[in-house]
């Protein structure tokens, strides 16, 4: 049970994101890769975004959930991909959702969303997610 429409716009914002991320890597030059994968894990429906680009610098990785919070160029990028994917899966679904990154080789978003409703998920011991790993 998921607003369909808000959940693809967090995933959408992730594969941009992903996009950016490997244009300013390879600069013009060759081909990344993103990787968007799907699996059922325990009580939660995971999403993963994965891509070869230029991963989080150590530095800001606390921070880019944050409103306005940008690396992007000035009219490039508003801040907001990140914070609304994080509103989306947090705040209205009660899900999870947090990266792995590696400086210059890519980072992973992942994605967890209760497989049952809301409110049957409040107040359960729902799996944390380094369990489905």
């Amino acid at each position: 049970v998921c607003y369909r429409g808000d959940v693809n716009q967090a995933v959408l914002n992730l594969i941009v994101n992903a996009a950016h991320a490997i244009k300013e890597k390879l600069q013009g030059n060759g081909r990344g890769q993103i990787a968007v994968r799907t699996r059922r894990c325990g009580q939660f429906a995971e999403i993963a975004v994965s891509d070869t680009g230029t991963g989080i610098p150590e530095n800001i990785r606390t921070r880019i959930f944050d409103p306005f919070f940008t690396t992007k160029d000035v009219g490039v990028g508003t801040g907001q991909g990140l914070t609304l994917a994080h509103s989306v899966v947090v705040r209205k679904h009660h899900g999870k959702i947090w990266f792995e990154s590696e400086t210059g080789s890519g980072t992973t978003f992942f994605i967890h969303l209760p497989v049952d409703s809301a409110r049957e998920q409040e107040g359960s011991d729902a799996e944390t997610p380094s369990l489905c790993r």
